[in-house]
């Protein structure tokens, strides 16, 4: 090959062509997928499937979707697989798992509902993501052996604390608060684990209250008025301020329970499996 021919327009375009073969792309676009470059990984793979369909390298782009943590257009992609391919119940249960990531539990429940009569789904692990859904969603839960008898035993017992929460949440009544807070301030607030708060409100309406009477004493008019209503202020915001506290303490409490739920779930990949060619 001459010098003049090596550097050709027609050698050049050759080259180009040969570098973006299917075959080089799809090298290339394993190579990023494994190396979690999941954009990369994309745009290697996408022109390969305008060239001929390919059940694998689709199933890779919605996956590098779901772990872009791009949920809906990782569903959209799940979803060009048909029910006659081969990945097709891969799909659905990547779908399953993309809702539960996107806190969709309703849609999920249902879903999940449909499928469960199928044999070719592991049921088993289905309904243990269900249940869990269960506990973060508004529905009515079964009874408490039945909800856990699915589980392993490394698993039983959470289930179990989680159940039990769900069924009686350790909740704080504001109604309460606010009266506790209305017979002695504070102490409502200290009912809500807001001591601080409450030996503060105790102390200033207790405070500005003597202060009151103390000038009412002397007739000193105007002071006496001026400590009535600070005391007045101090003791009704007390009294909101304790019913606010409880519903933020409930606040508080139902979060950290779904937080736990959501990691609990997470950490056992929302106890569905992992298709083994992603790792080839």
């Amino acid at each position: 090959m001459s010098f003049f021919a090596a550097f050709s327009p027609n050698f050049a375009q050759s080259e180009v062509n040969n570098l973006l073969s299917d075959k080089n792309r799809l090298a290339f676009g394993n190579y990023l997928f494994s190396e979690g470059d999941y954009f990369r990984a994309i745009e290697e793979f996408k022109p390969i499937l305008e060239n001929k369909w390919n059940d694998t390298l689709q199933f890779k782009i919605a996956t590098s979707y779901l772990r872009m943590n791009k949920f809906y257009l990782a569903i959209s992609e799940f979803q060009k697989l048909e029910p006659n391919s081969p990945l097709f119940i891969e799909s659905r249960i990547e779908q399953f798992r993309t809702l539960f990531l996107l806190e969709n539990y309703s849609i999920l429940n249902e879903q999940i509902s449909m499928v469960l009569p199928n044999k070719l789904f592991n049921n088993t692990k289905l309904q243990q993501l269900k249940n869990c859904t269960l506990l973060l969603s508004n529905s009515e839960l079964p009874n408490e052996t039945e909800f856990s008898s699915i589980f392993n035993n490394e698993d039983n017992g959470k289930i179990l604390q989680f159940y039990k929460w769900k069924e009686n949440p350790p909740y704080k009544n504001p109604t309460k608060a606010a009266i506790l807070s209305a017979i002695l301030p504070g102490l409502g607030k200290i009912y809500t684990n807001e001591v601080g708060d409450g030996i503060t409100s105790f102390v200033l309406t207790g405070l500005f209250s003597y202060l009151a009477i103390n000038k009412f004493s002397y007739n000193q008019q105007t002071s006496a008025l001026i400590y009535t209503a600070l005391a007045t202020f101090f003791y009704s915001g007390n009294i909101y301020g304790s019913y606010a506290s409880a519903q933020n303490y409930n606040a508080g409490i139902r979060f950290n329970f779904e937080n736990e739920v959501k990691i609990f779930v997470n950490d056992r990949n929302q106890f569905l499996p992992i298709p083994k060619f992603l790792s080839d």
